[in-house]
């Protein structure tokens, strides 16, 4: 064990919380980790996995969380470590290693399988290898359904358990493309004839699998109207039978009822509800929103964008995205009242629904790994756009550094969530009454004296934009910006979002949002966005009155 690994490990005390979470930061700091230095972290911090109360979100468990991802940041080079662990670790310690192995990077669904082979009689190994599975959201996972599918007829119960639970949440975490027919074929008729199972658990999870296969659209017709006949047979309702006795079945056939009761629509299993899930009012006039959308939230891209209407009459409007969440299926907006439709939108409520929102639209912000330090520019309500762009920029090994711009300290939005995905935050106020008094470029020129620069994104007002462009020019440090032209189909049809790039006519829409700041014709784009100021002010003032 190295000396700076040896140091870390021997402060690391499991009755103490505080000097856990010290050892976790401080090896999260590490660089340039050989194989063996990875390993003695592994082995050392995944004892938290066995040293807490497992009831709860406890102290504890959250640090045990950290753990599970560091460890699994240190790539394919601990795998074999958590396998030897999965293997022999008891149920509830084994979700954390398997969420590490899921969370590793390295392509490992084959070393899965390989070590459930060599444990195929332990059925107890089988069931935690079982469960990471479970756990993954790379398509290459599909392969272990077969096998799954064999272990969901075992003679232990608990590994049939295991296995119906995990059928049922890969059918939610994988694209339903990766699935053939004659795979959801083989998974239909394995988790239908476990309804039937003499043992409760197997039973439960059995009507769930189904249920979640429905909600996917993983399901024919027919084999909805069968699960439909089995789940009234269950809860007692279809006339002929009595209910199942178990109150964990009952649960769950009751839940997913409603998805089996009536003959879905030609393209229902596309249809999203764009149900307003939360509301947040950020400073005056401007609230975020959380929106149920997980079909957009599965392809999203950082740096594209949606169209929304939020009413049937309204017109459509593009918008930028702040965050998304796949896993919960949610998409993240933040709208500032200027015009007509943002003064609807900021007018519905938590339960509301948008009538539509398309998307994603536009191409993926320009991110790779760069060799110096990266700038994300956010002025006003654009700080939020450039937040999925800078994770993405941090995830690729880069240095960032963003800077917020507003006129006053009480008009400064998300810059605690740009924090978190940045290595420093700069703000810049009008009047000063936070951070650096000026403008977003006097923040940009304090940076680009101290260190090299090699990447500057600036989303916000044009005036901002094109000062931004300015100053990066003579520097040849290359700058991308956010054109928010006017839109209208959003697909490059219709040319009403076209714009000036080296001299080239672009569509912000097709080819954008994001283009080089030194070639964009900023005075024709300015001309373009005034063109119907007259008509939004009244359309405005007819929505205030």
């Amino acid at each position: 064990m190295t000396e700076r690994i040896e140091h870390i490990v021997k402060h690391i005390h499991f009755d103490s919380e505080e000097e856990v979470a010290k050892a976790l930061d401080h090896a999260g700091q590490l660089q340039d980790l050989t194989y063996e230095e990875k390993n003695d972290l592994a082995a050392a911090f995944s004892i938290i996995f066995y040293h807490h109360d497992h009831a709860g979100i406890t102290a504890m468990g959250k640090l045990a969380i950290r753990a599970e991802h560091l460890i699994a940041g240190f790539g394919c080079d601990v795998v074999p470590f958590l396998l030897g662990e999965l293997i022999n670790a008891d149920s509830e310690s084994a979700a954390y290693l398997g969420k590490a192995i899921a969370l590793n990077p390295c392509p490992n669904v084959d070393a899965l399988l390989q070590a459930w082979e060599e444990n195929w009689d332990d059925d107890f190994a089988g069931i935690n290898i079982i469960q990471t599975l479970s756990y993954f959201k790379d398509p290459d996972v599909v392969k272990a359904i077969p096998q799954i599918l064999v272990a969901c007829k075992s003679a232990n119960f608990q590994v049939r358990a295991m296995g119906l639970y995990t059928i049922g949440k890969l059918a939610l975490r994988l694209d339903p493309g990766v699935f053939s027919e004659e795979l959801l074929l083989s998974m239909f008729d394995t988790v239908f004839t476990m309804l039937a199972d003499s043992k409760p658990l197997v039973r439960k999870n059995a009507a769930r699998s189904l249920g979640k296969m429905q909600k996917r659209g993983l399901l024919t017709d027919k084999q909805r109207l069968q699960v439909l006949a089995a789940f009234k047979a269950i809860l007692g309702t279809d006339g002929q039978h009595n209910w199942d006795r178990a109150f964990i079945v009952r649960h769950e056939a009751e839940h997913f009822l409603p998805l089996f009761s009536s003959r879905p629509a030609m393209g229902d299993r596309y249809r999203q509800s764009f149900k307003i899930l939360a509301k947040k009012e950020l400073c005056e006039k401007t609230f975020h929103f959380v929106i149920e959308a997980p079909m957009i939230a599965r392809k999203l891209k950082a740096g594209q964008f949606i169209i929304v209407r939020p009413h049937d009459h309204s017109e459509r409007i593009p918008l930028s995205l702040c965050g998304w969440d796949v896993d919960r299926g949610t998409i993240e907006i933040i709208v500032n009242t200027v015009g007509k439709t943002s003064a609807e939108i900021n007018a519905l409520q938590v339960g509301d629904r948008f009538i539509d929102i398309v998307g994603p639209l536009g191409q993926r912000s320009h991110v790779q790994a760069y060799p110096d330090t990266c700038v994300v520019i956010g002025g006003g309500y654009g700080t939020g756009a450039i937040i999925p762009t800078a994770k993405d920029l941090k995830a690729l090994g880069n240095k960032v550094i963003g800077i917020v711009g507003a006129r006053s300290k009480d008009l400064l939005l998300m810059t605690q969530e740009l924090a978190a995905v940045c290595d420093e935050v700069m703000i810049t106020t009008n009047d000063g009454s936070a951070g650096i008094e000026g403008f977003v470029t006097d923040a940009l020129q304090q940076v680009v004296l101290r260190e090299d620069v090699s990447y500057v994104l600036a989303v916000g007002p044009v005036p901002m934009m094109q000062a931004v462009s300015k100053l990066t020019e003579p520097l040849a440090i290359t700058t991308y910006v956010s054109l928010n032209a006017i839109m209208v189909d959003g697909t490059g049809m219709c040319g009403a979002c076209r714009v000036s790039v080296g001299g080239k006519t672009r569509f912000a829409c097709f080819h954008g949002p994001d283009f080089n700041g030194h070639e964009v014709d900023f005075e024709q784009l300015m001309k373009r966005q005034k063109m119907f100021v007259k008509e939004e002010r009244e359309a405005l003032y007819s929505v205030e009155a």
